[in-house]
């Protein structure tokens, strides 16, 4: 006679139809996800790679110039001589600290990062006088250190480089391999970090077009570039 009761036997039965169901369902689930795994990567890398352009960012040649950016000024780790006429002791040739500076006998400190020799010469000498009998100073670069970069996105070779003389974003795009062929036209950036972060926005139209200020633009050691 039927009571409209399941036996014990009938309820253990149901339930694991019921967990064989699921177990199923999921592991179906989780091949579909192995399978567009790819895919959804790509789309998450794109996603990150274009929230760059919705960050704040400057045009370079909305930039203020810089004497930083210019050929034949002084960096750090880079190697200077400085010659002070009859002073041998506070003469040399001396490394440019990370911070920018240099030990100057005499003097400690000497900031120098972004100048020329010639501006840290005349430096020297006013700071010399009263020190010495007129103080007559000259500066040289006579080695140029490499800095080091980062480039990344749509690049043949994306990875670190070194750069030496060549410290132009040409320079940095060439060590890469050039732009692929999914590269915008105007998406190259150069993140820079210091007082909080700057992102200086390239068309590459103009990176090597002679007399830009893409062209004359500078990279400095940590810079970043990015290619969407």
């Amino acid at each position: 006679m039927h009571t409209g009761t399941t036996s014990p036997i009938g309820r253990f039965e149901a339930a694991s139809a019921t967990l064989r169901g699921s177990t199923v369902a999921a592991r179906a689930v989780l091949g579909v996800a192995r399978r567009w795994r790819p895919i959804l990567l790509v789309v998450l890398a794109s996603a990150v790679l274009g929230c760059a352009t919705e960050r704040p960012f400057v045009w370079v040649q909305d930039l203020p110039p810089a004497r930083a950016d210019a050929d034949g000024t002084i960096n750090p780790r880079d190697t200077i001589a400085v010659v002070i006429l009859d002073q041998p002791a506070m003469s040399g040739e001396f490394v440019v600290h990370d911070d920018g500076a240099y030990l100057q006998p005499t003097l400690g400190n000497v900031m120098v990062q972004g100048r020329s020799p010639a501006e840290i010469a005349a430096d020297l000498q006013r700071r010399l006088t009263g020190m010495i009998v007129n103080p007559r100073a000259a500066v040289s670069i006579v080695h140029v250190a490499t800095i080091r970069v980062s480039v990344v996105g749509e690049v043949r070779t994306p990875g670190p480089y070194e750069l030496n003389r060549d410290r132009t974003l040409a320079g940095a795009l060439a060590a890469a391999g050039w732009l692929t062929d999914f590269a915008g036209r105007d998406r190259v950036f150069v993140v820079r970090h210091g007082d909080g972060e700057t992102r200086v926005r390239f068309p590459v139209r103009d990176v090597t077009a002679p007399d830009s200020r893409s062209a004359r633009f500078r990279l400095r050691d940590g810079d970043v570039v990015v290619v969407e």
